[in-house]
């Protein structure tokens, strides 16, 4: 009897819940008559499996099925058809039931960590389908493209077994998470592990595209599938690391769709409806990169639990690199054991194992009375042991409309669930978006107390959108006023365009009216006018800040008081609504110099009269400053 399929030497069979593992054998015989199976392991045949009928064998040909063989392994298997007849016995000497695992994606799946970084100690019950299609025991590298039948991997130059054992053995690189991950798992389960490897390090998601399954072995999907099938077994589930060859503009806006057109399609193709995913969000990467939607595509991976059914994302952002873009050989244990909480949950059903690290919420900002700091709270679900970090936490960061970093949080405290920021003061919450892990190479440390990383997410908006007017930055102005007519609560308002010596001055764009070189240790006013220009009627919340007594005319009634003023200042720690004709208004401001411990000023506009649509737009009118 010959063996011909169905059945390999050290071969990793999927167990299907309680019910054990099928296998579905066919093979070459001259024999004829009733198929007899026996199982057996080290301590004799396993109960239930002695010269049990599983097939026929008929005109050269035999078939059988195994049904229920337990987890466990190795496991001998002896088939005897007639044993009176020539060629009545056919033998595996070892194979395993338990869980399969499907390694997919890019370089960072396919293992490029440096192999004197400390590969993952082989186990004899962690076994590997090799890119040849043959089972071995599962060591670092697991992947070797040249060895692989199809073009795809090495355009049909395929390497003979000589070759690929000297490049085993020769490896430089090769450390990956799939024999840490296989231990973990067999660590949990108890049982065997296999895993198949079809990762191809720098392949894109349209090298990936179901579309190409026709083109077999020319095709990475098709690839997947020819692996997959001749193993004849389902998969517990499939491990993917992929997204940097996506991250240009085009490729990204169109990653989920892809990746939904991925998974519904390799379910499909393996007669696997809920084939549990597990996936890498992409890391980092250092250098000059001309990609734009690294970032987006973190996101979308970020989102795709809520997207695609039995779909987990791991974080990957706080791990070391052993060049710019490859995880490290010393950080694959880490990653391994993330995917394995995971995958203990989703494909397990652990249910004491909980998700990933997920954002919840980003609370409005809170602004400090006293010192005008703002704080923002941001809130994760699924944190046991609370957020934790070694050193200061880093990995926030508030973006401009550009998408540019603003140095705007200066300090991060963690409370259980939530990492509060604390924000410089005047920080407008309109004008920024938040993220975790901006940028190709974001420093990020938070994890919580299982070492799950939180998850790269953003920008996202967290506050309602406002139309936040410049500042007003150029005025006219005087020169101190040592012997002001009144004091300044009962100032009439001033005529600074009629006043001696009045100059005109402009200050920088962040708004601040700085006149402390000219009013340090001095008494008495200064004053300052410009005007406005609407080009429609407007409702204005005008905003203010200061640091010592203040008062603004407009269009020469007082308007706004705030005698009490003092050190320090921050924008828009004042407000006042006013509804404006079209037209030209004027603007009048007077401090008392607080005997030289006042500096200055800020004044600016904020548009409240505008629908949703122009919010969104920007398509709207804005007042003109001059003097």
């Amino acid at each position: 009897m010959k063996l011909l399929s169905g059945l390999a030497e050290g071969q990793v069979l999927q167990r299907i819940g309680q019910r054990g593992a099928t296998a579905h054998l066919s093979g070459e015989t001259r024999a004829t008559g009733p198929v007899y199976a026996t199982i057996a392991h080290a301590a004799g045949p396993v109960p239930g499996w002695k010269k049990q009928r599983v097939g026929e064998a008929a005109r050269g040909r035999f078939t059988a099925t195994l049904a229920g063989i337990p987890s466990g392994g190795p496991y001998r298997l002896t088939l005897v058809c007639n044993p009176a007849q020539h060629d009545a016995v056919a033998r595996i000497r070892s194979f395993y039931v338990g869980d399969v695992w499907l390694l997919a994606g890019q370089s960072n799946m396919e293992g490029c960590g440096r192999m004197d970084g400390g590969a993952a100690r082989p186990h004899p019950l962690v076994r590997a389908f090799s890119m040849r299609r043959e089972w071995r025991q599962a060591a670092d590298p697991l992947h070797l493209r040249m060895e692989s039948p199809d073009s795809c991997h090495n355009d049909g130059a395929q390497h003979t077994r000589e070759q690929a054992e000297n490049a085993r053995r020769t490896a430089q690189r090769g450390v990956g998470a799939g024999v840490f991950f296989a231990r973990e798992m067999l660590a949990r389960s108890g049982v065997p592990q296999g895993l198949v490897c079809i990762a191809h390090g720098g392949t894109s998601m349209e090298q990936w595209n179901p579309v190409h399954k026709k083109s077999g072995g020319a095709s990475q999907y098709g690839s997947m599938l020819l692996s997959l099938r001749a193993t004849g077994q389902p998969c517990a589930g499939v491990l993917w690391y992929q997204g940097e060859s996506d991250t240009a503009a085009p490729l990204a806006a169109v990653y989920t769709d892809r990746m939904k057109k991925l998974v519904a399609a390799t379910r499909r193709d393996l007669h696997q409806p809920d084939l549990p995913w597990i996936i890498v969000q992409l890391a980092r990467v250092f250098g000059h990169r001309s990609e734009t939607g690294w970032n987006s595509v973190q996101e979308q991976q970020r989102l795709l639990p809520a997207k695609i059914r039995n779909l987990a994302t791991v974080a990957a952002i706080d791990l070391a690199l052993d060049d710019p873009i490859h995880i490290s050989a010393t950080a694959f244990p880490r990653l391994a054991a993330r995917l394995a909480r995971a995958a203990d949950r989703l494909v397990y059903a652990n249910r004491k194992e909980v998700p990933p690290p997920a954002l919840r919420s980003i609370s409005p900002v809170k602004v400090e009375k006293i010192t005008g700091a703002g704080t923002i709270d941001v809130t994760f679900d699924h944190v046991p042991g609370g957020l934790r970090a070694a050193g200061e936490p880093q990995g926030f960061a508030l973006l401009d409309a550009d998408g540019v970093p603003q140095p705007l949080i200066f300090k991060t405290t963690l409370h259980g669930d939530t990492a509060r920021l604390h924000l410089v003061p005047g920080t407008r919450p309109g004008e920024v978006r938040l993220s975790y892990g901006a940028g190709h190479a974001p420093v990020c440390n938070l994890t919580d107390g299982r070492d799950f990383s939180l998850p790269v997410f953003g920008p996202l908006a967290f506050a309602p959108q406002e139309a936040l007017l410049p500042f007003v930055t150029r005025w006219r102005k005087t020169p101190v006023v040592t012997a002001p007519a009144a004091p300044l609560a009962a100032l009439p308002c001033p005529d600074v365009a009629a006043w001696p010596d009045a100059t005109i001055a402009t200050w920088g764009t962040d708004g601040f009216v700085n006149e402390h070189a000219l009013w340090q240790s001095r008494a008495g006013h200064g004053y300052f006018a410009a005007t406005l220009t609407l080009p429609e009627p407007m409702k204005l919340d005008v905003l203010t800040g200061y640091d010592g007594p203040f008062r603004l005319w407009l269009d020469g009634k007082p308007f706004y008081n705030a005698l009490d003023g003092i050190n320090p200042c921050f924008p828009d720690e004042g407000r006042k609504t006013a509804t404006l004709a079209a037209g030209l208004h004027t603007l009048t401001v007077a401090m008392d110099l607080n005997n030289g411990a006042a500096w200055g000023f800020f004044l600016r506009f904020r548009r409240r009269d505008l629908t949703a649509a122009q919010l969104k737009s920007g398509d709207y009118a804005r007042p003109g400053y001059d003097v």
